[in-house]
């Protein structure tokens, strides 16, 4: 035993491990960390240590929220050694004993029970009425029968076969160890899971946007600075033009972003809390905007998971009901987790029925036969009448020759197309084996799940099932959620995946059912729909860890494995698709909001940042100092922060959600433009009088501008259609603009940033302008709005 133990090694899964400093630096792999770090060094250098300590909260608080999720998702490994028990019974050398699951090696003999959960892959080589639950495994809801291999253990078929992970729901068995460790089924799904990664939409978006702030800046400044060396010659200050440009760069980055996106998220984060739904990775709230597609089984979402009785097919020449006769073939109701079927017959029984079940004496109970797909019961009467009970498929009183198929065919493909699963019965009372009918069962859909599927269609989000059940099985349920129209839209995987190529990638986003899906199939469907969508995937077995990770956004119900919770980014405590439509209206609603701020901050940063880079080429002094821009993006940002509480209208949240980059740049650029135009205006205005009256208006003016902007660029519906923005977004904004005219008024803090009060006179010319500017913005940004939505 030791030698074996040697050789194959402990019994417990491989660990991925990520060291802490790695996942730290990882945080930082971003171009926005990066630019922000870059940001706040200047800002400390240049004397401002509040706003650079500003800065830096900003940075240090969104690593932490990634750090704690990023941890938490590669912990899903070490997370599937919960489904192993820490012991369990072996027979070796004749004798059971418990034996602790790591020292568990190929060759043991496995004692198991109900309730067992399987430690190692293994070959069933005795068997009693042994039914396992292999959910987890294949995505079929129906526990299945396992029966001793006659075979050797290399040949074995898998109805012979345990792998680690399932359950024992019924009966028990001696199972031959073949696979330990790293070398199970199971330990090769938990390699996979921790392999695949999918990167956030969100970080992938504001990554993108960082890129294209750093590279307009730096080709912007360098110009700049040559410009000016160019037109002043050698009577250039250059290390004072290089303090203006890192000034004037650092103005320029939205160091509020990450605060603004911790803000929305929270929200939504918290919003979904109170619908029982859990969210993990915070990113995954908007990430939840852009799914357009959203993937999931049938069982527990679309319908109940729970069979009921529906109704039958009664052999005239039957004296017994075949629904009672059902019931009394039932076995182990009392078991902790009964045979759907069994448990639906006896719930189905009127009280007559019951009465007469209760005369029934059970003698024997026969183990279901997969050969003969049915299982039997031995009962007798009071007064000595026996009867040899079979129930099972169709199939197999078909075989046995007690009814016609004919007779009997419509009646079971109406049952078949309806989504309904049917079992025969018949009886032998000692003349021979007679037909008593069929009794059919159904899952039946939730009482949500139409309207669901309505909101869905409202927010333009399909809904795709990919289930381990029957394909007509499957597809009855799309037809009754409203889902297929057409035979078309449903599909085997297997079928799907032996398609050529260039096939599957036209009809992969037509297909609303793939049924009969293995868990490596799974992971092919969702990296295809991928290609096409942003997919949304909700699973809940030991299979789906691979697919979770694959899909932009994963979802497990709680009950899921334990790997499955793991992997996922957010948990629903009810297994309801309506709380993921919701979800996805809630990350929509992020989204807009984050939106709103970046069109904001672009807007006016970039507006700012061309009047002071090509002001300076004409202005013999700088138009703002550089603590007076570090200030300015400091009280102007408080406002924009709010807009993570803004309201958001019904058309921003009927559309998936992604970053549309040329419609910013477009934005931006040409409001931006507006923005630099009145900001010339001021220059010509006030800098003539002096530098500092020119420093201290243009930043009152930049300030209030910013803050109408916003009001303006918070929707791009005209202001008037646009409704009220939320009252927090109104209160600081009015706060900042009481701020921005105290600040030169009160000598302490105009001494320290060098303002000098403004005249009344100059007060109503900013006001005036201000005005002037917004309603320039709103002219310009309706035919932009209309250019945008006929593009779209």
């Amino acid at each position: 035993m030791v030698e074996r133990q040697s050789q194959y090694g402990p019994n417990a899964l491989p660990q991925t491990r990520h060291r802490l400093i790695r996942l730290i630096l990882r945080q930082f792999s971003g171009i926005f960390n990066l630019l922000l770090l870059a940001a706040s060094a200047v800002t400390f250098a240049l004397g401002e240590v509040i706003d650079g300590a500003f800065i830096l909260f900003f940075v240090f608080l969104g690593t932490a929220l990634n750090l704690y999720q990023e941890y938490k998702s590669n912990a899903a490994a070490d997370k599937l050694k919960s489904y192993f028990v820490r012991s369990i019974t072996v027979r070796r050398d004749g004798k059971d004993q418990e034996v602790p699951v790591v020292e568990i090696v190929p060759g043991d003999i496995l004692n198991l029970e109900s309730g067992d959960i399987v430690p190692a892959d293994a070959i069933v080589r005795r068997a009693h009425n042994l039914l396992v639950d292999e959910t987890t495994f294949t995505g079929e809801s129906i526990p299945v029968s396992k029966q001793a291999a006659d075979s050797s253990m290399q040949e074995a078929d898998d109805e012979h076969r345990l792998l680690q992970g399932v359950v024992i729901v019924r009966g028990n068995a001696l199972a031959l160890v073949t696979e330990t460790g790293n070398k199970t089924r199971f330990a090769a799904i938990a390699k996979t899971a921790s392999e695949v990664q999918a990167e956030s939409e969100l970080t992938k978006g504001i990554d993108r946007i960082s890129t294209f702030i750093l590279r307009t800046t730096i080709i912007t400044l360098l110009f700049i600075i040559l410009a000016n060396v160019l037109i002043e010659g050698k009577s250039t200050d250059i290390p004072q033009l290089l303090i203006f440009a890192i000034a004037l760069a650092v103005s320029v980055i939205p160091e509020a972003l990450p605060l603004v996106l911790t803000f929305s998220l929270s929200r939504g984060a918290l919003q979904l809390a109170k619908r029982d739904v859990i969210v993990k990775r915070l990113s995954s709230v908007q990430d939840l905007g852009s799914v357009n597609l959203l993937c999931t089984d049938k069982t527990g979402t679309i319908t109940e998971n729970r069979l009921v009785y529906q109704g039958n097919y009664l052999d005239p020449d039957s004296r017994f009901h075949p629904l009672l006769l059902a019931r009394l073939a039932a076995h182990g109701l009392e078991e902790r987790s009964p045979e759907p079927f069994d448990r639906a017959a006896d719930e189905a029984l009127t009280p007559e029925q019951r009465k007469e079940l209760e005369a029934f004496r059970i003698l024997q109970e026969e183990a279901f036969d997969p050969a003969l797909r049915s299982n039997g019961a031995i009962v007798s009467l009071k007064d000595g009448l026996q009867l040899h009970i079979r129930r099972g498929s169709p199939e197999y009183f078909f075989d046995q020759g007690l009814v016609n198929r004919d007779r009997l065919g419509s009646w079971l493909a109406e049952e078949e197309n309806h989504g309904r699963r049917v079992l025969g019965v018949s009886y032998d009372d000692g003349s021979g084996p007679r037909f008593a009918g069929f009794v059919s069962f159904v899952d039946n859909l939730k009482d949500t799940t139409i309207e669901t599927i309505d909101l869905a269609r409202e927010l333009n989000v399909a809904i795709t099932i990919i289930t381990g059940d029957a394909l007509k099985v499957a597809e009855a349920v799309g037809r009754e959620a409203g889902l297929v129209s057409s035979s078309d839209e449903v599909i085997r995987a297997a079928e799907f995946l032996a398609l050529p190529a260039q096939e599957q990638h036209k009809r992969i986003g037509k297909i609303r059912v793939f049924a009969r899906t293995t868990p490596e199939q799974k992971l092919q469907l969702i990296a295809q729909l991928k290609e096409q969508y942003t997919v949304g995937f909700l699973g809940e077995g030991i299979n789906d860890a691979p697919a979770l990770k694959a899909a932009h956004v994963s979802m497990v119900v709680q009950s899921a494995a334990d790997v499955a919770r793991e992997t996922a980014d957010i948990v629903l405590v009810k297994n309801d698709l309506r709380v993921i439509v919701d979800g996805i209206r809630l990350g929509r609603e992020t989204h807009a909001n984050t939106l709103k701020y970046i069109r904001a901050t672009l807007v006016s940063n970039f507006g700012n940042f061309y009047a002071v880079a090509i002001g300076s080429l004409f202005i013999t002094f700088l138009p703002m100092l550089p603590k007076q821009l570090l200030l300015l993006n400091l009280l102007s940002d408080f406002p924009m922060m709010a807009i993570a509480f803004d309201r958001v209208s019904a058309k921003e949240v009927s559309r998936a959600q992604s970053y549309d980059f040329r419609s910013l740049y477009i934005i931006f650029i040409t409001l931006g433009l507006v923005s630099t135009v009145f900001d010339f205006i001021y220059f010509a205005l006030f800098y003539r009088i002096s530098p500092e009256v020119l420093q201290t208006n243009w930043f009152i003016a930049s300030v209030i501008t910013e803050l109408l902007l916003m009001v303006s660029i918070r929707s791009m519906l005209p202001i008037e259609k646009a409704g009220w923005p939320a009252p927090i977004v109104v209160l600081i904004s009015a706060l900042a603009f009481v701020i921005t005219l105290a600040l030169p008024l009160i000598p302490q803090t105009a001494a320290l940033f060098e303002f000098t009060m403004p005249t009344l006179d100059h007060l109503a010319l900013i006001m005036g302008l201000a005005v002037l500017y917004l309603i320039a913005t709103e002219v310009v940004k309706r035919p932009i709005a209309r250019f945008l939505n006929k593009d779209q």
